[in-house]
């Protein structure tokens, strides 16, 4: 018994006609037809019933045509899989990333792996940034996405650079910070709650911050929202608030260092080895940050 029989035999069920499966397979009828003997032949049974141009299901015939739509749809299982080897693309992935890049990329971004690389697993997490560098380094994640700092020894892990991503300080439109002067200075910062990342080192730790009061918080989506609900200022990805200046439900502060670009990429270990579905989303999101930073 050959797949190619199998094959011919549930496009015949389903056309009901011995010659216009042979049309859709590109095979002659007499060819279809031989192979479909042949198979009854080795089976002992007959699994069609013949009359002139039509066909019906024997009742043995009936009982495997589940059977036989599990194998085919098993050897094309087999066959995407060694295809998507060869390709170079992983069988699965374990990701972190932290959000930095809005929520509707990455949904969008899976959406189209699922459809580009269907036999590829994927598990992804979200983290705030400052973990992300030690679920590499423990090899509990394969790669990680997000905002990359200078001040970490690579030593353990391997950086690549995707783009830059800009950094927005911002408090909301009735906040006071926009009332004092011209040009704000640290001092003046300093005077109000500032709202930074908190994350999780051995104890819960927050990022360094300029004000004598602080709220940390583990996502840059709730340093927004906490903005936006008047709870302090922050530096916030410019992606996450584009909406909020927009409708000035924000508004950036007027200080020197207000807006910087900060670096954005993936972290792997140092023998991690590339596939085409880690080549490929690099490529999306270098794409996104050029797209975003004009």
């Amino acid at each position: 018994m050959r797949l190619i029989q199998i094959e011919m035999f549930l496009l015949a069920v389903k056309t009901g006609s011995i010659s216009e499966a042979a049309i859709q397979l590109g095979k002659s009828r007499s060819t279809v037809s031989a192979a479909l003997l042949a198979l009854e032949d080795e089976l002992g049974v007959n699994l069609l019933l013949r009359s002139g141009n039509k066909i019906e299901l024997s009742h043995i015939g009936e009982n495997i045509v589940a059977d036989c739509q599990r194998i085919y749809h098993l050897s094309q299982g087999v066959h995407a899989k060694c295809a998507h080897h060869l390709a170079g693309a992983e069988s699965a992935l374990r990701i972190a990333r932290d959000d930095a890049l809005p929520e509707k990329f990455w949904n969008q971004l899976i959406s189209q792996l699922e459809k580009k690389f269907p036999q590829t697993s994927l598990s992804m997490y979200a983290a705030p940034t400052p973990e992300l560098i030690a679920y590499v380094e423990n090899n509990k994640v394969d790669i990680a996405y997000g905002m990359i700092s200078d001040t970490h020894d690579y030593q353990r892990h391997v950086r690549n650079e995707l783009g830059q991503l800009r950094m927005m300080a911002v408090a909301a439109a009735d906040h006071p910070l926009h009332t004092i002067g011209n040009r704000l200075t640290s001092n003046d910062l300093a005077l109000y709650t500032e709202v930074v990342l908190a994350y999780m080192d051995d104890l819960l730790t927050v990022e360094a911050s300029i004000s004598h009061r602080y709220i940390g918080l583990t996502f840059y989506e709730y340093l927004r929202d906490a903005v936006c609900n008047g709870v302090g200022w922050a530096k916030v990805p410019a992606p996450l608030i584009t909406d909020q200046l927009r409708n000035e439900t924000l508004k950036v502060l007027r200080y020197k260092k207000s807006m910087s670009w900060e670096i954005y990429g993936e972290i792997t270990g140092v023998d991690f080895c590339r596939g085409a579905v880690t080549d490929w989303i690099a490529e999306q999101i270098e794409h996104y940050l050029i797209t975003e930073s004009h």
